[in-house]
């Protein structure tokens, strides 16, 4: 018998806000205000922000709060409240390095226009390093949660994916050369 003894969860939500208004302003703001190097590889990444505090932005904080306290409660973590808040655009050939958010317990992404092939969000294990050297491929039959070193998720329109701050994580390359992707990143306390 097999005991899962320690679990990494990222919680998912396909929302259905009307993006047009959220992408207008979030346009709109990385033309009026400069970008910051953070993990942004190229792309620009906005200064932090409070949702709430954003007219286009408050449905977004209502349901953000809302899905953050069913993810804290599942994995038995105490309420959390939105905290700061950013916007990041990658044109071609942007992404973001392998990185983490410290001190926030949860941290999140919601995406707001993802062209095809925009770019997805690849969670890393911190033990990558172990499971490459004790777990060599050849000594796999095929990938899964137990061995695997990175797991890909999709990046689309309206979804939400809220994961452990810890967790490292990184943005693939947007290979589409005519379309922006544009996401709003969180974290909580």
């Amino acid at each position: 018998m097999i005991l899962d003894i320690f679990k990494m969860g990222v919680y998912f939500k396909e929302c259905e806000f009307d993006l047009q208004p959220i992408k207008d302003y979030c346009l709109q703001y990385s033309q009026n205000n400069p970008s910051r190097q953070n993990s942004n590889i190229g792309g620009y990444q906005s200064d932090n922000f409070y949702l709430k505090d954003i007219e286009a932005f408050k449905p977004l904080h209502d349901k953000f709060s809302n899905e953050v306290n069913l993810y804290a409660n599942d994995i038995c973590l105490k309420d959390q409240v939105l905290d700061n808040a950013w916007i990041n655009i990658n044109e071609y050939k942007d992404s973001n390095m392998s990185h983490t958010h410290p001190i926030s317990p949860i941290s999140g992404v919601f995406y707001v226009s993802v062209p095809e092939d925009g770019g997805d969000i690849v969670f890393e294990r911190s033990d990558q390093i172990v499971i490459d050297y004790a777990w060599y491929n050849k000594n796999n039959n095929h990938y899964n949660s137990y061995n695997a070193t990175n797991w890909t998720l999709p990046a689309k329109d309206n979804y939400l994916y809220l994961f452990p701050s810890f967790l490292n994580h990184r943005v693939s390359y947007n290979n589409n050369k005519e379309n922006k992707r544009i996401s709003i990143s969180f974290n909580c306390l």
